[in-house]
């Protein structure tokens, strides 16, 4: 992004060529001449609560620091987090805040900037949010802590504009920027926000109590072809609690996007395929061929009505019938999955060709079968309500 704006970028890491790793010292020449200098770099093999000369986050942070105020260069931004506080239950949060302490009392501070980044979505499906995804997509009943702990999404291109902002614009009020969604949601809401990115269902879940998630945890590490959790993440979770973000999107000019409508488009899934889908499902299961102005009608009639998307599982769109495990009785109306085949007979009707009179043996076929069904949908049929 950097690039395309134009801007030289020297890059400073231990990726194949890199010439520095965190605590190393800066060559004067690397910096000298840049406005301004972004620090992501964080070591995860530091021992968990070094004290401050030992920790090489905590030192190797001031000494670059240090090092780019010396070499003239007006502005360092240090990518901290939205965990980090003084009590923070994970080390990461706690570290955070301690760097942040030491840089703000600093010979560095004049040109320190911090940004503290919410929740990271987008981009390749890595680290935490690649882990979020997964385990959203894994299963329609999901165990999980923190359901109700609020989170501050933000998509990575956002957190990129932030800080280059930071790096190369005017001169801010504050040394501390929060960037991250000013409506913080449930976790909960997250995880189902990112599941129906993936064509899939409604989600639910199992509250876990915190003990029994760490435990969890070490399980993982033993278990095949489930996701690897680090205890870390969970308890940066567990001690989630949102920031005040609106101030420090204002001064840095950042409309952060609808987090739903931004992953529908990068997971390929966009509202108006997912409609389109499940209108021909409808049809479908109502024993129709569905012709394009069926399924304009059913879709312009589902959005009007505010049913699309219904958040028809994929194996449910492939196989309609399965639909009548989940119908409701014809007496619930306020019944999504009701008002929505409703709207597809209506659709329809139209085309519709008259087919031969259901006969005695296929009246009690069908009594027969909404009795055999009974149960099943006493028990499925409040997932579309």
């Amino acid at each position: 992004m950097a690039r395309e704006g134009g801007f030289d970028v020297v890059e400073l890491g231990r990726r194949p060529g890199g010439k520095w790793r965190i605590g190393d010292e800066s060559a004067a020449s690397d910096l000298e001449g840049a406005i301004g200098l972004v620090h992501l770099a964080h070591s995860w093999a530091n021992a968990s609560e070094a004290a401050e000369e030992e920790n090489v986050n905590i030192s190797g942070t001031l000494k670059l620091a240090e090092a780019t105020k010396a070499a003239g260069v007006p502005r360092f931004v240090f990518a901290s987090s939205t965990s980090s506080r003084k009590e923070a239950l994970n080390v990461y949060g706690r570290t955070k805040f301690r760097i942040e302490e030491h840089l703000t009392a600093s010979k560095a501070a004049p040109i320190a900037r911090i940004a503290r980044i919410g929740l990271v979505y987008g981009g390749p499906r890595t680290a935490m949010y690649g882990l979020m995804a997964k385990l959203a997509a894994l299963s329609p009943i999901l165990p999980m802590i923190g359901l109700s702990r609020k989170v501050q999404p933000i998509h990575l291109d956002e957190v990129a504009a932030g800080l280059l902002a930071l790096a190369t614009g005017e001169n801010q009020p504050l040394q501390t920027f929060v960037l991250a969604q000013e409506k913080p949601i449930s976790f909960a809401a997250w995880l189902r926000i990112l599941r129906r990115a993936q064509g899939k269902g409604n989600l639910h879940f199992i509250p876990v109590p915190l003990t029994a998630a760490l435990l969890a945890c070490r399980a993982t590490k033993l278990l095949p072809l489930i996701p690897t959790v680090d205890p870390e993440r969970v308890l940066g979770l567990a001690g989630a609690a949102p920031m005040e973000s609106s101030e420090s999107l204002r001064l840095l000019k950042l409309n952060l996007s609808d987090p739903a409508m931004v992953l529908a488009g990068e997971f390929g899934q966009t509202h108006e395929e997912q409609s389109r889908r499940e209108a021909q499902a409808l049809l479908r299961y109502l024993g129709n061929a569905p012709t394009e102005i069926q399924l304009k009608r059913l879709c312009e009639g589902l959005r009007r009505e505010g049913l699309s998307p219904l958040g028809l599982s994929p194996t449910m769109i492939r196989h309609p019938a399965l639909l009548a495990l989940f119908e409701p009785p014809a007496n619930r109306t306020p019944h999504r999955l009701a008002q929505a085949l409703y709207l597809a007979d209506l659709a329809s009707e139209p085309e519709r060709h008259p087919g031969k009179k259901a006969g005695f043996f296929g009246a009690i076929l069908a009594i027969s079968s909404d009795v055999l069904l009974f149960p099943f949908r006493a028990l499925l049929a409040g997932r579309y309500r």
